[in-house]
C-alpha cells in the first residue's frame, strides 16, 4: 500500500470512525501494538503506568477496573472505560486498520482483519486477501 492508498484509508476510516480523531484516547494515544496485558487486542487506552501496564485494550481495561489506574488517575481510567464501552463491536479492526493506514503497522496485518460488516469506503481501499 503506497503513501497516497494508505491517506486515503485514513481519510476513509476518520469518516466511517470519527471516534479515531481522538488524541488522549484511543490509537492516537498508544503506541501501536498488543495490549499490555493479554498480548492479544490491541491497545486503546493509556494508562498512568503505576499498576503495571502502560496501554490496554477495551476489554482488559474493563478487567482492570480502577485498578488499571493508580489512586490519582481513577477519573481518568473511569473517563477512558466509559469511552471505550461506546465504541463499536469492530474497535480492534479498525484500530488495526489505523495504524496500516498511518504506516505503524504493515499491510499483511489487514490479512487478519475479517472484512464482512467493514464500511465499504474503507473496504474499497484494502487490498484483495
Amino acid at each position: 500500500m503506497d503513501r497516497d492508498q494508505r491517506r486515503q484509508l485514513h481519510s476513509a476510516l476518520l469518516v466511517a470512525a470519527p471516534w479515531l480523531a481522538a488524541t488522549e484516547l484511543g490509537p492516537q494515544a498508544v503506541d501501536a501494538g498488543r495490549c499490555d496485558a493479554c498480548d492479544e487486542r490491541p491497545r486503546l487506552l493509556p494508562t498512568c503506568g503505576t499498576a503495571g501496564a502502560a496501554a490496554l485494550c477495551r476489554d482488559c481495561a474493563f478487567a482492570a477496573g480502577d485498578d488499571g489506574w493508580c489512586s490519582g488517575h481513577r477519573d481518568d481510567g473511569r473517563e477512558a472505560r466509559r469511552w471505550a464501552a461506546a465504541l463499536p463491536d469492530r474497535w480492534a479492526d479498525i484500530v488495526l486498520l489505523w495504524w496500516i493506514a498511518t504506516g505503524e503497522v504493515r499491510v499483511s496485518s489487514a490479512d487478519q482483519i475479517a472484512r464482512e460488516g467493514l464500511p465499504v469506503d474503507v473496504l474499497a481501499l484494502l487490498p484483495p486477501p
